[in-house]
C-alpha cells in the first residue's frame, strides 16, 4: 500500500529518540506515566506517528530510569540490596522489551497487537513494579 510521503516523514521523525527526562528517577517516572495513559488510549492507523513519539518518551524515561536506584533500596538490607537493585534493573529491561514489541506492532501496522501489549502487558507490568520497588507514600 502506498503511504504518502508526508506520512512518512511524520512517522520517521516521531520515533526518533527522545530526551531522557531531568530530574532523576521520580521525572522519569512521572515521564513514563503519562506516555503510557495517552497510550493506554488506543492505537489506530490515525494516531500511529503520536503513538511512536509517546512510545519513544516512554522508552527514554525508561532507560534513563534503570540507571537509578530506587528510593526503596534504602530499606533493603546491605547485603540484598545489590539483589534488589539488580532485580530492579531486570524489571525495567523486560518492561522496555514489552515496550520495543509495541513499537514492533505499530511499525507492522498490527494496532491490535500494539494495544494488547501496552493494555495489558505494559499496565500490569507498570502495577507490579510499583508493588514491588515504589516506596510507600509515593
Amino acid at each position: 500500500m502506498f503511504r504518502p510521503l508526508s506520512l512518512a516523514a511524520a512517522v520517521l521523525l516521531a520515533a526518533a529518540p527522545s530526551a531522557p527526562p531531568a530530574g532523576g528517577l521520580d521525572a522519569s517516572m512521572k515521564q513514563m506515566s503519562e506516555a503510557l495513559k495517552v497510550l493506554e488510549k488506543g492505537v489506530t492507523a490515525q494516531n500511529e506517528a503520536e503513538a511512536l513519539a509517546e512510545l519513544a518518551k516512554f522508552e527514554s524515561a525508561l532507560i534513563a530510569a534503570k540507571s537509578e536506584v530506587p528510593d526503596s533500596a534504602e530499606k533493603v538490607d546491605e547485603k540484598k540490596r545489590p539483589a534488589y537493585v539488580a532485580d530492579y534493573r531486570k524489571t525495567l529491561v523486560a518492561t522496555l522489551k514489552l515496550a520495543l514489541d509495541a513499537e514492533v506492532a505499530i511499525a507492522d501496522h498490527k494496532y491490535k497487537d500494539a494495544d494488547s501489549l501496552i493494555r495489558n502487558k505494559l499496565v500490569a507490568q507498570k502495577s507490579a513494579g510499583h508493588s514491588k520497588f515504589k516506596p510507600e507514600g509515593k
